[in-house]
């Protein structure tokens, strides 16, 4: 089985070390050269990685049996990694799944499914696009949610808010909403909304911070200072 996974992350590994375990000839693909090269370390470059692009896309289309989407695609983009007429170029019967399940995301021939009818067919190819793929094991999915949470919880509740996100980036970042004041990016793009950045309305500028990952791709203009 030739499987192409679109995207990198946490979600794409998760799925590589799945399909690979199992004995699928994996495809990875991703915009960043440090995530393939890590990749390719870890499997003993046993699992085929490329940068992605559309035009790679297509080249690989034709041989492939099963594409996993786990691209969070940027809200603002109005184009595809994968256009409609694109599954032209695939044999019928293969299958996408698109574990990201965005609305305007990068495969255009998307549309939201549910567990009580979960695929559809269109020019040929199959396509699951359930939007709480977990809930398909709800108790194990509850269970490890919550032993992820737990630690961060735990943090807030002995050093309190500014603290634990001094000392946790991942944190700092989850920050959505403290004191009245939005404070995430994205959500503010997407709703119109002012913001403010979590480090400003915590007065935390000025300290040691934890390195932070990127919030999101997504940026908005609308943004306050205190």
């Amino acid at each position: 089985m030739k499987v192409l996974i679109l995207g990198g992350g946490l979600v794409g590994r998760s799925a590589l070390q799945v399909l690979h375990s199992l004995g699928a000839w994996c495809t990875v693909m991703d915009v960043n050269y440090g995530t393939l090269r890590d990749i390719g370390k870890t499997y003993n470059e046993k699992v085929n990685t490329q940068l992605s692009t559309k035009q790679n896309i297509k080249k690989l289309l034709p041989e492939t049996d099963m594409v996993i989407n786990c691209v969070k695609w940027p809200k603002e983009r109005k184009d595809y990694l994968i256009e409609r007429d694109m599954l032209n170029l695939m044999e019928k019967g293969s299958v996408i799944v698109d574990i990201s399940n965005d609305t305007d995301g990068a495969i255009e021939s998307f549309r939201e499914t549910t567990h009580e009818h979960p695929t559809y067919i269109e020019n040929g190819v199959v396509h699951y696009c359930v939007s709480n793929i977990p809930g398909a094991i709800a108790n194990s999915t509850s269970v490890a949610y919550a032993a992820s949470v737990l630690p961060h919880i735990q943090s807030i509740l002995n050093s309190g808010v500014k603290s634990a996100c001094i000392k946790d980036g991942f944190l700092r970042r989850s920050l959505t909403a403290y004191k009245g004041y939005l404070t995430h990016e994205e959500t503010s793009a997407i709703q119109n909304r002012p913001w403010i950045k979590p480090e400003d309305v915590l007065h935390i500028q000025e300290e040691r911070l934890d390195p932070a990952p990127p919030a999101t791709s997504t940026k908005s203009n609308n943004l306050l200072s205190i």
